[in-house]
């Protein structure tokens, strides 16, 4: 019998691979999956457009020579890339190797999926080959609920560059890890690896009744909400009064959560005043349970932020819609 690979949405495990990058470019073995080679000469960075599509930064890119469009996630560091079961699966041809789940939020079932051979991703500036892939069939729905996107990526990026994301010009910037020096005016975070497989930096946030939590959230750039605050774990946290029941849809099926007002959120030295937050529990995301809960992609779209994954490190710097509201 086929032994399952257990996987979540937007939170896939890392398998360590080593990497050295493609002939020609830096010899520097890093951990990433597979291989990379830097097109059009030698630099010390690589540019990549994106769009946003639905709440999400997509990038064109060519899998196996056939054009498609992925996200980028970083709720735990994983080697494969997802793909969502959408019609590119059909113009790839792509043969089950061995079975596989995939669980997440939601209170259901996992979904199955399937490993598959390596892909090799193109983008403009830079190709990166033997990418190990899952993919779960169209009957899984996760192409219905990310659509426009073919699929996702992770340590593709993180595991060989140090990578920002530039949210006024639409960018996504991989820096080679021996030729990079921070000159921005920005704050440095420490991350520390949970035992869950998430990640996660110093928070601290003020309830309605006045009450300060102070002490580490979880990083998910797939996240859809600025702060999801965490439920039924050692802090206790309770609901306030006035929140409304709201649900979003994970990997599991539906899940049930409360939205309303808090006094204040802050990570670093920056402070945001009257934030609406999520509150939830391990039904509806995978938050370390030792953690405050989980930041996603509407605040790390505040900042010009790069993550260093290689050291353990975030570089946040306000870019122009810092004091805009969170839509």
């Amino acid at each position: 019998m086929q032994k399952p690979i257990i996987v979540q949405l937007f939170l896939l495990m890392a398998l360590s691979l080593n990497a050295q990058v493609g002939a020609g470019n830096d010899s520097t073995i890093h951990s990433g999956p597979g291989s990379y080679e830097i097109l059009k000469g030698e630099r010390d960075f690589v540019k990549i457009p994106f769009t946003m599509h639905n709440g999400k930064p997509l990038m064109a890119v060519e899998i196996n020579g056939k054009k498609a469009t992925l996200m980028i996630d970083n709720g735990v560091l994983w080697d494969q890339i997802w793909l969502f079961g959408s019609p590119l699966m059909d113009i790839l041809a792509l043969k089950p190797i061995e079975d596989s789940e995939i669980g997440g939020a939601g209170e259901g079932d996992p979904t199955q999926a399937y490993t598959s051979t390596n892909l090799t991703l193109k983008f403009d500036d830079i190709v990166f080959y033997e990418q190990p892939v899952l993919v779960s069939p169209p009957a899984a729905g996760f192409a219905a609920m990310f659509p426009g996107a073919d699929g996702q990526l992770c340590n593709t990026f993180f595991k060989h560059f140090l990578v920002e994301f530039d949210f006024v010009q639409n960018e996504i910037v991989l820096h080679k890890p021996d030729k990079f020096h921070y000159k921005g005016k920005g704050s440095l975070l420490e991350m520390q690896a949970n035992s869950s497989g998430s990640w996660s930096v110093p928070f601290s946030f003020e309830m309605p009744d006045g009450k300060v939590f102070d002490d580490r959230v979880d990083i998910d750039f797939g996240g859809i909400y600025a702060l999801k605050i965490a439920l039924n774990n050692k802090h206790n946290i309770q609901l306030p009064a006035g929140v409304t029941k709201t649900f979003s849809y994970g990997a599991q099926d539906k899940a049930t959560e409360y939205k309303g007002k808090i006094i204040s959120m802050t990570i670093s030295k920056f402070k945001f005043d009257n934030p609406v937050a999520v509150f939830g529990d391990e039904k509806t995301s995978r938050i370390h349970p030792d953690n405050l809960g989980v930041i996603g992609l509407p605040l790390f779209m505040k900042f010009d932020i790069i993550f260093d994954y290689l050291n353990n490190k975030i570089y946040l710097e306000p870019n122009e819609s810092f004091d805009e509201p969170f839509e």
